[in-house]
């Protein structure tokens, strides 16, 4: 899949430093032995570092390039507050890849790249009506039980870490690295085609699966590229239908800064009807800033939305116990709406249907 190679840190430790003030600290909430990054952008010729959306002198030597990613250690002395570079890596090279020439791409990899809008197969696999057929596959294989302990009441930060680890969106990298882990959910699948006959039902639907998850990898890489962060994965439990859930986080702009962090969740259930829910972790020069919370909940049954509603101050007194503030919490009786990504620029439409 052409995963590209990370580029090596250069070790910078005591070598350069950068002077701030102890106001520029208290705006970006720094604190002693804190590691924060910035980056060189070339303005009008000179190099600048770019910490915060601020801009700071820069005269760390000819070493250093455009683009250059730098972590630094906050460090307090009788001589003031000051950033010491720990490492930098360097702005890859502009070359031709192989995801970029159609030509060189597979026809597996195409099928993935162009693969039609359409609901998730890895879902509709995990729903109660078809997750009684899995088990029973995997307790003839005695593997992948693992993946359907959790169950709805007892969500933690660790279940959706393990879900996402355990999505099969790593697996090629964590054989790369020598890493011994369980069988991910896309490992499970292709170990029960073998018990499955090759033109069954179910053997059409796993495969399908299956290339849900590996037209995901193909999506977190392309973002990858663009230095944008992009997860999509399913959650299951063993008393519930399961939940899709998405992170992602757009590029790194010198004018804007870091970009928002956006949660994307969908389920659907007899009890509850069908659910969205968006929310907005907003980007901040400070970790204050840095917590604020926006939530957008979709509920196509009015019942729902109302007990969504009566329930808002429990969530928020939920996120505060995170250190999370919740700033803005918008409830529609609606579905969420659809809006073709190629009429979303700038003066194309505006979405009014909510």
């Amino acid at each position: 899949m052409n995963f590209p190679l990370r580029p090596t840190p250069i070790f910078l430790e005591g070598v350069v430093a950068v002077r701030i003030s102890e106001q520029m600290a208290k705006e970006f909430g720094l604190r002693d032995n804190q590691v924060v990054r910035g980056i060189l952008e070339d303005r009008s010729g000179l190099l600048k570092l770019i910490l915060n959306n601020r801009e700071l002198d820069w005269a760390g030597g000819k070493r250093f390039k455009a683009g250059d990613n730098i972590n630094f250690r906050v460090e307090s002395s009788v001589y003031g507050r000051s950033l010491k570079a720990i490492s930098a890596t360097a702005a890859p090279a502009v070359s031709v890849s192989p995801m970029s020439s159609p030509d060189a791409l597979s026809s597996r990899i195409l099928s993935l790249l162009y693969r039609p809008d359409q609901g998730s197969a890895l879902t509709q696999l995990l729903v109660p009506g078809g997750r009684e057929t899995l088990f029973a596959l995997m307790a003839t294989a005695d593997r992948g039980q693992s993946l359907f302990t959790n169950t709805m009441g007892r969500v933690s930060p660790d279940v959706v870490k393990n879900a996402l680890i355990n999505s099969g969106l790593f697996g090629e990298y964590f054989l790369a690295a020598g890493t011994s882990t369980r069988p991910d959910m896309k490992q499970l699948l292709r170990l029960l085609l073998r018990s499955v006959p090759v033109q069954s039902v179910l053997a059409g639907e796993i495969n399908r699966a299956v290339d849900e998850i590996e037209g995901r990898q193909l999506e977190t890489l392309q973002a990858q590229q663009t230095r944008e962060v992009s997860y999509s994965f399913v959650l299951p439990f063993a008393d519930s239908n399961p939940v899709e859930i998405q992170f992602e986080r757009g590029a790194y702009t010198p004018e804007e800064g870091e970009a928002d962090w956006v949660i994307n969740i969908h389920t659907r259930s007899d009890s509850l009807g069908e659910l969205w829910l968006k929310t907005t972790l907003k980007s901040g020069s400070n970790m204050k800033s840095s917590s604020r919370l926006e939530m957008i909940l979709w509920a196509e049954r009015a019942s729902v939305a109302d007990l969504a509603r009566a329930a808002s101050s429990e969530l928020e007194y939920e996120l505060e116990s995170f250190g999370l503030v919740l700033t803005k919490l918008t409830i529609l009786n609606a579905s969420r709406p659809i809006l073709d990504a190629g009429l979303s620029g700038p003066g194309q439409v505006v979405d009014v249907s909510t």
